[in-house]
This record gives structure tokens, sequence and C-alpha cells, in this order.
């Protein structure tokens, strides 16, 4: 596979695999999503590089514009084994588009996009997700250069969220130790979803191993009661705010065969936990495939946020489709 490719009309640029250079990334997007309104996620170095420690990230599936030794644009690429609608699928999901603020406007973003999309087509991958947030310019972009390169797309689900303030306890010293047998648990948990669901991941155990234990500062819980688990796991991620303010974002809501009462429990330890890592906001996606009582019931509200879902599939032979959103999915939004 070709690492280096000239970009169009552009000498003086080039798109190569991206160099590892975690902190000029983390600069990179701190300066191009400063402009937009409202609160981000401040994107650092250490979270960066624990990306790329996903078992099959690669650099390949995130190029980036340098000139000469600065990055100026970049995208990424993460795998993901899905079954939609009976089939196993191998997808990427496109994230962290970002182009730094003098050089927007001149089609980079399109470029690095469309790299990246031809690179996972040679890779072997079966199709690709791609995120974007209602109202932005994003959707137009990603459904245009879909039918741009002849590429069917479809919008397959839109996620709300909910949010709400943690208060901190004047005895939160629990331990963020995650249980080392969590990953076992979550596989066990995770696998009856891809029967339930009309999308759904398929994890491997470094995947679930990553996702519960390696990952940059997560958060995960278990429960147990009379033969019956249940799983929540999260991540920890500071807003660009003057504070630096911890957010906790939720991923895994695994509520297993629990009765109410336990799952409220769970919630109530999972969240515990976050305050003892410093949280003071938590934010859940709501994807349909678990019940959200136990938020409803801990105080979490509904927020504007809402971000669609764009598959992509491009093998032949593969599952059509969907001609209206998905009423439910399983698959991590970011």
């Amino acid at each position: 596979m070709t690492e280096i490719s000239p970009v169009v009309k552009a000498p003086r640029l080039s798109i190569e695999n991206f160099r590892g250079d975690f902190t000029q990334l983390a600069c990179l997007m701190q300066a191009s999503w400063a402009e937009n309104p409202g609160q981000v996620l401040l994107y650092t170095s250490e979270f960066l590089s624990s990306c790329f420690e996903y078992p099959e990230a690669d650099f390949y599936l995130a190029p980036a514009i340098y000139v000469q030794s600065q990055a100026v644009g970049f995208v990424a690429g993460f795998p993901r084994q899905v079954k939609f609608n009976g089939r196993n699928q191998k997808i990427m999901v496109i994230t962290f588009l970002t182009v730094l603020p003098e050089y927007k406007k001149k089609g980079l973003g399109i470029m690095l996009w469309s790299e990246l999309v031809n690179r996972a087509r040679a890779a072997g991958f079966d199709g690709m997700v791609n995120y974007c947030v209602d109202g932005e310019p994003m959707n137009a972009m990603i459904v245009g250069s879909c039918k741009r390169l002849k590429l069917p797309v479809a919008r397959i689900y839109s996620a709300r969220y909910m949010s709400a303030v943690l208060r901190s306890a004047s005895h939160s010293h629990e331990s963020t130790e995650n249980n080392k047998q969590a990953a076992d648990i979550f596989l066990d948990l995770a696998a009856p979803l891809t029967g339930s669901q009309p999308l759904a991941r398929i994890w491997s155990k470094p995947e679930a191993e990553w996702q519960c234990v390696r990952r940059s500062e997560p958060i995960t819980e278990t429960f147990s009661a009379e033969g019956r688990s249940g799983l929540l796991t999260g991540y920890i991620m500071p807003i660009s705010d003057k504070a630096h303010t911890r957010c906790l974002l939720i991923e895994d809501i695994l509520w297993g065969t629990l009765a109410p009462e336990d799952r409220q429990t769970l919630l109530q330890e999972f969240l515990r936990k976050a305050v003892g890592a410093g949280v003071r906001l938590a934010t859940v996606p709501v994807l349909g495939y678990a019940g959200m009582e136990p938020f409803k019931k801990a105080r979490f509200q509904s927020t504007r946020r809402v971000l669609h879902a764009y598959l992509t599939l491009w093998s032949a032979g593969h599952a059509e489709l969907p001609s209206e959103p998905l009423s439910s999915m399983y698959l991590d939004v970011f």
C-alpha cells in the first residue's frame, strides 16, 4: 500500500501517514476546535496516544497533511467488527477530522477524508461510519463526498444525549482501580446484543481489555447478585474550560439480567467511582439498546445535542443500507 499520496493542486503539501507526534496533534485539534461554539472536550496527547493503542489501530489509517514539520490537517479511522442485519462487517469509524484554522476553506478536510476512505477500501474494510453533530456543515460534506465518490450512504441513527452534574462527596476516596476480570464479564454481557440489535459491536478479548482497563482514564464498574451480572464503562476527559472540568463519557450500558434496583445500585457505584476521580459532569448517548430509567432516576436530563450516524457499505454482496433510520444500535459514538 502506498504510504504517501500527493495532494492535487497543492504541490507544497502532501498527505502522509501520521508521524506519531501526539503533542503537536493535540495542539492542532485545540486550535481548530476552539472556533466551535460552546464547550468542547480537551483532547490531550495522552488521550490521543491511548486511542492508537487500540488493537489494530494503525498510522496508515490516520492520514495527515504536513507543512514541513508542522501538521496542519488530520483524520483517523479505527477498526470495528460489527454485525449488521445478521452479517458480520469490518467497518471503520472515522473521527478527529481537523484542519488548522489558517488552512481551512481550502478543501484539505475533504482531501484527507477521501484519502482515508481510499485507504480503508484498499485495506479490505467493508464500509465506514461517520458521525456529525446536528446542524453542522459536516453533515452535507459527508453526504456530498459519498455521492461524489459514488458510495452509498444512509443516516442510520440520530443519538440524543443525557447529562448530569455530579456532586462531590466529602469522603470521596473510593478506589478507581478497574476490575481486572471486567473484560471477561464485559464479553459475556455484550455478546447477546449481536442477536437483539440491528447493528452491534462484536468484541475481541484485546478490545474488551482496552475498553475496560487499558484506555486513557477508564471507569468500569461491575455488579453481581444471585447469579446475575451487569457492567458499565466510560472514560474521563477534561472540558476545554478554564477549570478543565473533568467529564465522564459513559459508553457501554450492559444491564444484563439485573433487577431494576440492582441496575440503580450499579449506576450509583459507577458514578461514585467517577466522583472519586474528580469528575463533575457525566454524559451518556441514548442509543436504544439499553434502558435509561436508572439514569433518569439519577437526575440525568436530556440535552439539545444530537449526533447523526452515517453508514456506508461498499463491498459487493454485503447487507443493503436501510431506507429508514434504525430503532437502536450498539456502537461507540464520538
